[in-house]
């Protein structure tokens, strides 16, 4: 569940406006792994142009990732900070990624810790966002 400040606008935005954002180091901070995965912005498949199908696979194969993970007991978190541009230039002058490769999405990996067993959960209940054969129908009659 999120916690009550995020479920209503004004607590949220008083939170948003009283926080200092993280940093990277400390997004990936004890984090054994980082997988960072990147897609050629000059490959298409034969009459994609300007199509987003080429991430939208990469999401099914993020997916397929995260599901392996999972049946392993290994934690995998998507790490949105790499999409900001300028996290992005910094990322790929270090790595010395190429300029034609866009990072797609990144990852930490590892063995969940057992010390906090407690945790936020930050997902929603799925009766809340699905419908039943058609939009508006939220439950089977």
């Amino acid at each position: 569940m999120f916690p009550v400040s995020w479920r209503t606008p004004e607590e949220l935005e008083k939170v948003a406006r009283n926080s200092s954002p993280s940093s990277l180091s400390n997004t990936i901070k004890n984090s054994p792994a980082v997988l960072i995965v990147v897609y050629d912005i000059r490959e298409r498949a034969p009459a994609s142009e300007g199509d987003f199908l080429g991430i939208m696979s990469l999401g099914c194969v993020m997916e397929n990732m995260w599901i392996m993970a999972a049946s392993l007991g290994i934690g995998f978190q998507i790490m949105s900070v790499f999409g900001a541009e300028a996290i992005e230039k910094e990322i790929k002058q270090i790595l010395n990624i190429p300029e034609y490769l866009k990072i797609a999405f990144a990852s930490r990996l590892g063995y969940p810790s057992s010390k906090g067993s407690k945790y936020l959960r930050v997902r929603r209940n799925v009766e809340d966002f699905t419908h039943h054969n058609k939009f508006g129908t939220k439950y089977l009659i």
